[in-house]
Order: C-alpha cells, then structure tokens, then sequence
C-alpha cells in the first residue's frame, strides 16, 4: 500500500473519570481539534477512532483495539491524539505503543498539547510525560475513591446497576422506585421459589411468559449491550441471576454499600468486602418481598435442596436431622417403589460402611411423618389463636431458658476458641524467635507456621461465627410476634405444602424407636420460636408395623 493511501488515524478518549476530576472537553471538542490539526498540517485521509466512557489505564477499549488492527494490517500511517494521556495513563503500556508497536508498523504518532511528534528526535520527554499521566491516574483515582466511600456511608448508591425490578427515582437518583414493568415479575419469581419450584421451573415460566431477561431489557431500553450474548437467548435466564435475585436485601426495601471493591486502579476486576466493610440501610425504599417469603427464601437457599431420582423436591428436604448424631436424614424413594415405602433414614447410618458412622438407623416412613406433622401443625394453630397471650407468654419463658442454654453453651465454646488463638500467637511468636536467632531454619520455620496460619484462620471465623450467634440469640424475643404473623395467615391448613411446611418449622429431628413401648419420639422446632407445649395432650400417630406385627407410636413433642 502506497503512504499516501494510508489513513490518519485520529483517535478520542474521554472517561467519566475526566468528568468527575473537572477535566474540560468533550468527544465532539477532540474530534475539533484533531480535525483541525490535520487539515492545517496536510494530513490526509482521516478517520476517527472514538472511546467514549472508558477509563485510560485499561487498553481494552473498542476503538483503541479497532485502531491497532488497522496499525498492525498496515493501513495506518500516522496516529494523531489531543495528548497522551488520551492514548493512554499508563506509563508502561503508553510507552510500548509509541516506542515499540508504531515504530514496528512505520506509524508516526503526534500527541498535540503535549508536543510530542516521533517524527522529530527531541522527544526525550515523552516517557516522563506518561510517567505523570500515570501518576494523575493514580491520584485522580484515590480521590474519586474517597468521594465514593463519602456517598457509600450516606447510604447513596454509587457503580452498582439499579436492582431488577426498580428503577431510579428521576428526583433522586439515589433512591430506588418499583418498576412498573417488572416488579410483579420479581415477586413471582420469589412466590414460585418458596413455594418449591425448582429454578429450571421457573426459568421454564420466566421463558413461556416471554419475560426478557436483565440484559436483553437493558439493550432494550438503552441500545447498549451489557452482556455480549444478551440477545442470542432474550428469555433465557441464567441460574445464578435468578439466585443472586433471591439474596438481595434491596426487595425488603433495604440499601447496602460498598459491597465491593475494586484490586487496583488499573483493573477493572472488583472483590466482595467482607460485612464489617459494608454499610446497611433499613427501609431506604418501597419493598417488593415480605420479611416472611425473604426468610423462606433465604432459608431454601441456604440448603440448595437438589431434586430426587424422581425429579422431584421432597416437601422436608432441609428440614429432617437425626436426634443422637445430627446427621441429615436420608430420603429413600424409588420411581417403582409404593408411595407407603417413601421412608427416611439417618444419612451417617445409611454411609456408616464408608464412614465408619455409630448411629442407628432411626427408620420413620413418610406418610406417617406427614400426617403426624399435619396434625401438630393444626394443633399449634388453635392454640396460638385461642390462647395467644398464653402462647406469648410459655414461648418467651421457654425462649429465656433455651437463651440461657445456648448462651452458655456457645460462650464457653467462644472462650475455648479465644484461649487457643492466644497460645498460638505464643508459640508463633517463640517460632519467631527461633528462626531469628537461627535455632530454627526457614524452611521449617515456614513448615510449621503454616499449619498455626491455617488454625488461626479457622479459629477466627468460628470466633466471628459465635459471636453472631450470641447477638442472635438476643434477639429472640421479636421473634415471637412474628411466629404469630405466619399463624394469622392462615385460616385452616388441610394439607401439607412445601410452602406452609417450611414456613413454619425450622427442623425435625427424628428419635430412634424405644422397641420396648414401640413409640418413636419426633421433635418439631417451629420458626422462631421452637418447640409448644400447649399443656394438652401431645399430637401422636399410630401405625401398624407389619415386619414386626406390632403397633408403634409417634409422638410430636
């Protein structure tokens, strides 16, 4: 290709860094003077190549990578910017283009306003020049950083998206409005969820109900293609968008900030700040979900319930343990087998040949536990709307109790784990010690240190752990309202569903039959408030045992 039919490649930056740091100018202001500059100089065949919104420590920008191709294809013969930091802030990267990858491809590069021209020999200054760029970078970025932390500890919303299902108050951008649109969808994908469908169910009906997903309703709306494979499916929603959904405190009408934070000014790559490092906001905004349907949520998460062999989620799935060793229990259900045989049995017990399990096998078929439930729960009903004061009373005296128990329980098990944590910043220290005065070498300094590193690291998050579970159990006492809530709901329960199950038990534990009375105890922790004793009589189911021809009792208390 002749040099007079190469293009001059005339290229524009601007960032909502500029921006915000006050730097004047705008796309259409470059393309001015870069125009101007080439028709003055007799620079022909121009072509622009523009990024508008893209910071410039990153090099992977759209129209800087177009105009690389067209330099390395050979079609370029002089690349022209305002300066150079439009080229690029860092110092490294700006240096390799304009000292190794144009030279290479024969590309004469101006910066205007910085006097930069390859074409001439007196450009001795030019990396110190991209040296400064790049520490303007840095500086520009701790104080948009720091501006940003300002507004995340007011409770503004700063880089997130606005939440699926809200959109941005035009009054204030910092508050969160529901979205006509798709709000509704929102609260029937949490409806579906607590109800039991599975996330392929409700993918199923997000896709039949022609709903698009978030970023084909973004391109939608706004032309701009946040996803790159957005529009290939537009109503095939991802199963981690429908989970990350499910988590979101936003549709309790609460605001979290500073949920992230970026690795370097340099990368655009973003970690989770852990929860000492976030700001939370209660009733910022309109909810969309109920504290009861995001508590139900939230605990069907928390399990990840996977279906069976038969395709389907056991209405306990979640909810079952063993009494004497605490292990899951074990669903047993067969495609061919007779819904009467539908049993469950204690998971440690059923693997005890590979993991060497002492437990027993703690056998309960499943219409009995349904029925047995089915009736407690109906008995928990009437006495809560009978005797509602009573109940308040019993469950908060109970609740000091169980208070009192766990307290100590988890407070002496808190200071165990605080006393070892103190021993082994003791021995550290003497390893230290050691290693300093050459008594111990560094490759075994390293060797045992790593396994007291480990420790410690565990040792914190249980200590962190108990202490969210001793500020827990103070708050117990608001619980029980809202135990009486759930029961208010309902007028009569006629039936078990995953829904009303799990909103009002938070687990089951299954005793091991006593062979001498044939009577299998079953403890039902309800929500909140755990186990009711209304002084009656207990809720009890009688089954006839045929293996061994007798009649077995199974009593809820």
């Amino acid at each position: 290709m002749l040099q007079s039919d190469k293009i001059t490649a005339l290229y524009c930056r601007l960032s909502q860094e500029d921006l915000q740091a006050g730097e004047s100018g705008s796309i259409q202001h470059q393309k001015m003077i870069l125009q101007r500059y080439a028709e003055e100089h007799h620079f022909l065949n121009t072509q622009f190549f523009v990024d508008d919104g893209f910071s410039g420590v990153s090099f992977e920008r759209e129209g800087l990578q177009s105009m690389l191709q067209e330099v390395e294809a050979g079609r370029v013969a002089t690349v022209i910017t305002k300066d150079l930091s439009r080229l690029g802030r860092n110092y490294l990267k700006t240096g390799e283009l304009i000292e190794i990858v144009f030279p290479e491809n024969g590309v004469r590069y101006i910066a205007i306003n910085d006097g930069v021209d390859t074409a001439r020999e007196d450009n001795e200054f030019t990396p110190l020049r991209n040296w400064f760029n790049e520490f303007y970078a840095r500086d520009t970025s701790k104080k948009i950083r720091a501006v940003k932390q300002a507004q995340a500890q007011k409770g503004e919303r700063v880089n997130g998206q606005t939440p699926y299902g809200y959109i941005n108050d035009p009054d204030n951008r910092h508050h969160l409005l529901p979205d006509p649109e798709t709000a509704d969808v929102v609260k029937q994908i949490f409806a579906l969820y607590v109800r039991g469908d599975r996330v392929c169910e409700i993918q199923k009906w997000l896709a039949e109900n022609k709903v698009l997903t978030v970023g084909a309703l973004h391109f939608q709306r706004t032309g701009q293609l946040r996803y790159k494979n957005a529009m290939v499916d537009p109503y095939a929603w991802p199963d981690k968008t429908i989970y990350d959904m499910l988590a979101r405190q936003e549709y309790l009408g609460h605001t979290t900030t500073a949920k992230t934070h970026k690795v370097s000014y340099k990368s655009k790559k973003t970690r989770k700040n852990d929860e000492n490092s976030r700001y939370f906001f209660p009733d910022t905004h309109e909810p969309l979900v109920d504290e009861e349907t995001f508590a139900l949520a939230e605990k069907r998460l928390a399990t990840r319930h996977r279906p069976t062999k038969a395709a389907e989620i056991d209405i306990f799935s979640g909810l079952l343990f063993c009494a004497d060793c605490g292990h899951k229990m074990h669903y047993q259900q067969g495609v061919n087998m007779e819904p009467r045989k539908f049993a469950y049995n204690c998971g440690a017990y059923r693997n005890r040949a590979r993991t060497g399990a002492e437990c027993s096998g703690h056998y309960i078929r499943k219409n009995i536990l349904l029925d047995l439930v089915l009736e407690d729960m109906r008995r928990v009903m009437r006495y809560v709307k009978e005797h509602e004061q009573e109940f308040i009373r019993k469950a908060t005296d109970y609740g000091e109790k169980e208070m009192q128990r766990e307290l100590a329980q988890q407070q002496r098990e808190l200071k165990k784990a605080q006393a070892r944590m103190t021993e082994l910043d003791t021995l550290f220290r003497k390893l230290y010690e050691d290693n300093a005065l050459g008594r111990l070498v560094d490759s075994q300094f390293v060797f045992l240190t790593s396994g007291y590193e480990d420790e410690k690291k565990t040792l914190t998050e249980k200590v962190n752990g108990l202490q969210r579970q001793i500020t827990t159990v103070f708050e117990r006492k608001r619980d029980i309202s809202r135990f009486v809530q759930i029961v208010g709901k309902y007028s009569d329960i006629q039936e078990l569903t995953y829904e009303n199950v799990h909103e009002f038990i938070d687990r089951i534990l299954i005793h091991e039959l006593d062979r001498e009375s044939n009577t299998r105890k079953i403890e039902i922790h309800y929500s909140f408030v755990g186990l009711i004793d209304d002084g009656q009589t207990p809720t009890e189911i009688i089954n006839h045992d045929r293996r061994n021809m007798v009649d077995v009792k199974s009593i809820a208390i």
